[in-house]
């Protein structure tokens, strides 16, 4: 009988919590765990109650906030409080104040009917998902910009540089300590761990013979290169945009070029046609080639990254990071045309939709711009000089979508990758997978290109860009 007695006051244990001013409680059996609030990842256009998602032991999962789920309005604290992980035909969480006791005799308001709550917090109106496939495969074609040249391009020494896109493996921020490497050349900067393995760090105004120093201060970026089955990072000053310049855009080196100290690492000259702007495009053959690079390769002894080759990066995939307010998003490299940088002279349409910032004029196409930061509800900074237009193809349709920053190229393990949550909004769509960077606990929403614009505003945005069928070349 004791015995039966003591379970029975187990099933009868409440969690109680609190949301503002009152305190609830809830069944125990059915909380998981109970955690401090981490990092949530936004989801723009989510449920009122959506406070987020969050990263849950390499789990995502979404938080609804308890204090919209109660009374609509109130919007539990997320720094202060907690998150009570509760069993809703799977883990949910469920952002509150704080979270008082566990108790068997509580005087708390029970909440009743906690499942139809949860429910009616995630209902809304969605696509089916065979509808979502059809429509998608029905309207993608080839992207006729796959047959230009893909550069990814970066200054140095405040000069514009790029290598093939093919050949980056990734691009990083330097941080962190860096192992100097004795009696080293001097381009060679020293040895930085990277996925359990080091990467050798090489300066490229070294490389090239620029005058300066070597740029080794906290937020450098490190483009990452490939070739031949070694990998090298060339530490550049930052990182420009992603070019595709066709053929007949990109020149051999002028033979007087080439007596330069470092001048031998160009491989071609392209021409920007839209900005009148030159980039120096280097030969990843020729910079492996250099004296320096070769040594640094000789002092990195230890294992070689898992995904050096060709064969082993088919278990990665690889992503543009970028900015939009506080939150990093990120969309399949593959799917991006290029990225430029957003220039001054944007053609306004009158009577456009409020996120369309206009037309610009793209090696003699039109092509609209698409303020995401209104697509998204973020905060709309003054436009800086790090704002950028990514351009993708959608359909018929080709587009270029504002960000405030585009911060690396990043390649992520398909282990990493993870179907997004059912956020129960159409517009939610857009995000169909989440990816869990390991090593700072950080979860990105993905983003399908082909969701981002929804049926009804692609054809506003196509309509605007059939009507605009000449832009004056600035």
């Amino acid at each position: 009988m004791a015995g039966s007695s003591s379970a029975a006051d187990v099933d009868r244990r409440r969690l109680v919590f609190r949301v503002g001013e009152h305190c609830h409680e809830i069944e125990a059996s059915s909380v998981l765990e109970v955690v401090r609030v981490p990092h949530i990842t936004r989801v723009p256009h989510g449920p009122e109650a959506l406070a987020g998602i969050a990263n849950l032991r390499g789990k995502p999962i979404p938080v609804l906030s308890m204090g919209r789920v109660l009374s609509g309005g109130y919007l539990s604290a997320r720094h202060e409080g907690k998150i009570i992980i509760y069993d809703h035909g799977g883990a949910v969480g469920l952002l509150v104040d704080d979270v008082l006791r566990l108790s068997a005799d509580s005087t708390a308001t029970p909440i009743q009917g906690l499942n139809g709550l949860l429910e009616a917090a995630f209902k809304g109106a969605r696509r089916a998902p065979v509808e979502r496939v059809a429509q998608a495969g029905h309207e993608i074609e080839p992207d006729a910009s796959s047959q230009l040249t893909a550069l990814l391009s970066f200054r140095v020494a405040g000069q514009l540089y790029g290598l093939p896109l093919d050949d980056v493996h990734e691009v990083a921020t330097l941080a962190g300590d860096i192992a100097v490497v004795p009696n080293a050349a001097p381009a060679v900067i020293g040895l930085v761990p990277m996925r359990n393995s080091v990467l050798p760090l090489v300066s490229l105004a070294s490389l090239l013979g620029l005058d300066g120093e070597q740029s080794t201060k906290e937020g450098s970026r490190i483009v990452v290169v490939e070739h031949e089955g070694n990998i090298v990072g060339l530490v550049v000053d930052e990182m420009d945009v992603i070019h595709r310049l066709p053929n007949d855009a990109i020149d051999a080196v002028p033979a007087v070029l080439q007596r330069g100290r470092g001048d031998a690492q160009i491989e071609a000259i392209g021409r920007i046609t839209h900005s009148g702007r030159l980039i120096s495009i280097l030969s990843p053959e020729m910079l492996f080639g250099h004296h320096a690079v070769s040594q640094a390769l000789d002092h990195n002894t230890g294992p070689k990254l898992m995904d050096t080759t060709r064969e082993s990066q088919e278990t990665f995939e690889q992503f543009l990071i970028f900015q939009l307010g506080d939150e990093n998003y990120g969309l399949p490299i593959s799917s991006v045309d290029e990225v430029v940088r957003v220039p001054k002279d944007v053609t306004r349409m009158p009577g456009a939709p409020e996120f369309v910032m206009g037309v610009i004029n793209l090696r003699g196409k039109a092509v609209p711009l698409i303020d995401q930061r209104i697509r998204f509800d973020t905060p709309v900074s003054p436009q800086t000089a790090k704002a950028r237009a990514i351009i993708v193809t959608l359909g018929n349709l080709r587009a270029g979508f504002v960000v405030d920053d585009v911060s690396e190229v990043k390649p992520i393990s398909l282990t990493a990758l993870s179907e997004a949550p059912e956020f129960s909004s159409d517009q939610t769509d857009v995000f169909d997978r989440i990816a869990h960077i390991e090593a700072d606990g950080r979860m990105i929403l993905l983003i399908d290109s082909q969701e981002l614009l929804t049926r009804a505003e692609r054809d506003i945005v196509a309509t605007i860009a059939d009507e605009k069928t000449a832009v004056v070349d600035p």
